[in-house]
């Protein structure tokens, strides 16, 4: 029994290595701008994966003071990373239904970070439970945070591809939910939470990942255009020269405040040229548009 949480973490950083593996080959296919924060993203979780796996193994092979060490070793090395990963978790829910982060979000995002990061690194040095419950908080936070954005923006996402990683993640988070809960209610279970948890996700990554590598062999490249020209969505979608520049702002992912400051408008004349593009090309999300004009980041 006690090598249980061992054996899991093991079937864990087997299918994270798929995702790095997967993620490596999309990247190498698409060329992104943000395949560093992708890689980085599944690299640290790999990173997780396996701190955890060296300190359940250090727990059942090492007695003693060897046993200690090794512990507070790899256990803060697995809170640093951590704390890396819950930040990443608000951009990669948000990048997924591209979908603009304001900056109270992104402050917010480093805020929860740098608390858990507090809270864990006290935990360690102290043993107070409280502190252990403190720590289940901060991700909770965060899943009902990403859960609650592609909720709300999932009823406006045409794209089959994009809705079936939003149910996927949606769904790997509620089931999650309980088992986080007997965690916090039930210590001793925490052991067995954290591989079962992290192996729902690295489950859920392989599925996204098995899509958008497959949506760039069947995804036909649009012809005699080199990116996103006015040329090109006056003609089709018989967008204004305005309506484009704001098409490109999209794209950048700023929001539609950053937007009316960028062109020097207001908020309100943004919210019309947005919806009137939307009207356009018959769309009701940002993802949905730029997967359209082809130039969505997946």
């Amino acid at each position: 029994m006690e090598a249980l949480p061992l054996l899991l973490s093991l079937f864990a950083l087997a299918i994270v290595s798929m995702d790095l593996a997967l993620a490596i080959v999309w990247v190498r296919r698409t060329k992104p701008t943000w395949a560093w924060a992708l890689l980085s993203f599944i690299a640290s979780f790999l990173g997780a994966v396996v701190f955890f796996a060296l300190d359940q193994y250090s727990f059942l092979a090492f007695t003693g003071t060897a046993r200690s060490v090794l512990h507070y070793v790899w256990e803060g090395i697995l809170v640093a990373d951590s704390a890396f990963i819950l930040v990443l978790l608000f951009f990669f829910a948000n990048w997924l239904i591209a979908r603009p982060m304001a900056t109270s979000e992104q402050v917010i995002a480093f805020v929860l970070g740098c608390f858990y990061l507090s809270v864990s690194v006290a935990w360690i040095v102290t043993g107070f439970p409280i502190l252990s419950i403190f720590q289940y908080i901060s991700w909770m936070l965060a899943v009902i945070y990403c859960m609650s954005v592609m909720l709300k923006e999932r009823k406006n996402i045409k794209d089959k591809a994009v809705h079936t990683v939003c149910i996927t993640l949606i769904i790997v988070s509620l089931a999650m939910l309980p088992i986080v809960l007997a965690s916090i209610l039930f210590p001793f279970m925490r052991s067995m939470s954290i591989p079962i948890i992290c192996l729902a996700y690295t489950i859920a990554f392989l599925i996204f990942l098995f899509i958008a590598v497959a949506r760039t062999e069947v995804k036909e490249p649009v012809k005699d255009r080199e990116g996103l020209s006015f040329e090109f969505v006056s003609e089709r979608y018989h967008i204004t020269e305005r309506e484009f520049e704001v098409v490109k702002l999209i794209k950048s992912g700023l929001t539609n405040k950053e937007i009316a400051s960028e062109l020097s408008i207001s908020v309100n004349t943004v919210n019309n040229h947005i919806a009137n593009i939307f009207s356009k090309t018959e769309v009701r999300s940002r993802i949905d548009l730029l997967n359209l004009l082809e130039e969505a980041s997946w």
